[in-house]
């Protein structure tokens, strides 16, 4: 049963736009030591559609920092370059749980030209399961007022040994820290959330 696997995943995340002059979404970086402006939430998975708003939960929706490294891929639990903060979504614990944050950004009028650079290390313990049962993380960005999808996203990871750049050590698979950009040019006026999920 899905509720007894054992399972570890840390999620970390630093975030920063670029574009435009303009100033950086309040606390979009974490750099306020805590979740204000984001929404937090929890679930069950493996599906992780319906889910709950709460306040951050320990252990779950976790403010990171220091100079600690990952207990599984040593690597830091702080995104090089990315500031004093980052997060960890999950935890090691069984219970087909799933987490959630999400940020609500405005885009300017005018900023035809407007992304996010995030960055973000993942540990994944494989159970073996069917994959519509295994451990996940999820990267989403939609328009708020319309729900319409942002293309150009990366699939969700599933754990499994067909990870690309994914090292396997320890009884979990890892990806330490990696930057991607999301692209919302074209999106001026607009309210765009952001949204990044986990699920055992």
């Amino acid at each position: 049963m899905l509720k007894h696997i054992l399972f570890a995943f840390w999620f970390l995340l630093a975030l920063q736009s670029f574009g435009q002059a303009t100033s950086c979404p309040p606390n979009i970086d974490f750099e306020n030591g805590n979740f204000g402006n984001w929404e937090c939430f929890t679930g069950s998975a493996p599906g992780t559609g319906a889910m709950t708003a709460t306040a951050p939960i320990a252990n779950r929706h976790t403010i990171v920092t220091g100079a600690g490294v990952d207990p599984v891929g040593g690597f830091p639990v702080v995104a090089p370059g990315g500031g004093n903060f980052s997060v960890r979504l999950g935890n090691s614990n069984t219970g087909s749980q799933a987490e959630r944050i999400r940020y609500k950004i405005h885009i300017p009028s005018g900023f035809n030209n407007y992304s996010l650079l995030y960055s973000y290390a993942v540990v994944f313990q494989d159970p073996g399961h069917p994959a519509a049962q295994q451990p996940r993380f999820i990267v989403q960005a939609f328009d708020s007022a319309t729900n319409a999808a942002i293309v150009c996203l990366p699939q969700p990871y599933v754990a499994g040994s067909s990870l690309p750049g994914f090292i396997y050590a320890n009884g979990a698979w890892y990806q330490p820290w990696v930057t991607r950009t999301l692209n919302l040019s074209g999106m001026g006026g607009k309210t765009v959330y952001v949204q990044f999920t986990t699920a055992d």
